[in-house]
């Protein structure tokens, strides 16, 4: 590894220049997905970048994956698979890491699939932007049949560049970024980042981790284009379709523990920065939570975390939706719990003024 900056001031790490065509190792953990684990692999077979090698590590699986698996490494050489007991997909991307040897980490879940440009475009990003250890891509949001569902993020650009002081000012939070199948690493990024927790409530959410941890070591590049698509068929880990008093309570124990995991990585390779982390629970992430989940469960104390997200809305530039939050406090709790839901879930109304404003 690199060694680190130990300033108070935080800054990226100093990256190797990148070879010509370095081999990308694509990591994907499977679990039961028999369904679409073969779409998965040959979508990364079908690529127009050819230096690449794919490590599957099966967790487990109980249904076909595994012979399905098997019938595609005979067919392909750069293509491996791992089996180890069920353990999470956490210790199952672990375990592909720990068998790759490619200077480029793509990874890719066996419910998505890569289109076929996505390795080279990953490649190209990294070597015109030399100073960045991480890439993000849009993606597309698909059904169980592929059928498009709109991209995530949907609206919002991606971050990109050194995000580092506005992701320890927010509590750990930057977003918007994709999911797993739509990040990208440098290998000298990855080694600081894995092996990742597997301990719950992190153990199905290795993206997370991954999304927290590299802001605050290197510059990211993004993509506009989309280059994979996300599969949405109703046994997703972590999609929900609802907001609910149950998924907000998950999202605020995730977030507490991904907080965890940052304070404790700053401390270990950034130890004068890791007071520049604002606690979880003071950002404004963290407030907009509470209250949210206060308000839906009929806390007797949702004035009061009202109140404290008022004045963290009022420290910040007025928008419509700040003004909404502001006076969301008397709705009932039937036009509050639909309000939110059309705010904050992607639906067929704000996939289509997506598409007109592009």
């Amino acid at each position: 590894m690199l060694p680190l900056p130990t300033s108070v001031c935080i800054q990226p790490i100093q990256l190797q220049a990148l070879s010509e065509s370095p081999l990308v190792s694509v990591l994907m953990a499977n679990y039961n997905y028999a369904a679409f684990v073969a779409d998965a692999i040959q979508s990364v077979r079908g690529q127009t970048y050819s230096n690449w090698e794919l490590i599957v590590c099966d967790d487990g699986s109980t249904d076909e994956s595994v012979n399905k698996i098997e019938q595609l490494t005979k067919q392909d050489s750069r293509i491996r698979l791992i089996s180890k007991p069920n353990g999470g997909h956490a210790s199952a991307l672990n375990a592909a890491y720990a068998a790759c040897t490619g200077g480029v980490i793509c990874l890719l879940d066996s419910d998505d699939l890569y289109l076929s440009e996505k390795i080279e475009r990953v490649v190209e990003s990294f070597r015109s932007h030399p100073d960045c250890g991480m890439v993000a891509h849009r993606v597309i949001r698909v059904d169980r049949k592929r059928r498009k569902q709109g991209t995530l993020p949907l609206m919002a650009a991606l971050p990109e560049g050194w995000c580092a002081p506005q992701t320890l000012a927010s509590g750990g939070i930057l977003g918007p970024l994709p999911p797993t199948s739509g990040l990208s690493l440098r290998r000298e990024i990855a080694d600081y980042i894995f092996p990742v927790p597997c301990e719950r409530p992190l153990h199905y959410a290795p993206d997370q981790v991954i999304m927290r941890l590299a802001p605050l070591l290197t510059s990211l590049a993004r993509i506009t284009e989309l280059l994979a698509e996300y599969r949405l068929h109703g046994n997703n880990s972590f999609e929900t379709g609802r907001v609910t008093v149950a998924s907000i309570s998950r999202d605020i124990s995730v977030n507490a523990e991904l907080w965890k995991v940052q304070r404790r990585f700053l401390s270990r390779f950034m130890p004068a920065s890791a007071g520049m982390l604002t606690p979880f629970e003071t950002s404004s992430y963290g407030l907009f939570l509470r209250y949210l989940k206060g308000k839906l469960s009929s806390d007797p104390d949702v004035r009061q975390y009202h109140r404290e997200l008022v004045v963290d809305l009022k420290s910040r530039p007025e928008t419509l939706l700040s003004r909404f939050w502001v006076a969301s406090v008397y709705l009932p709790k039937f036009i509050f719990e639909a309000s939110a839901n059309l705010i904050l879930r992607q639906n067929k109304l704000k996939q289509l003024a997506a598409w007109l404003s592009a």
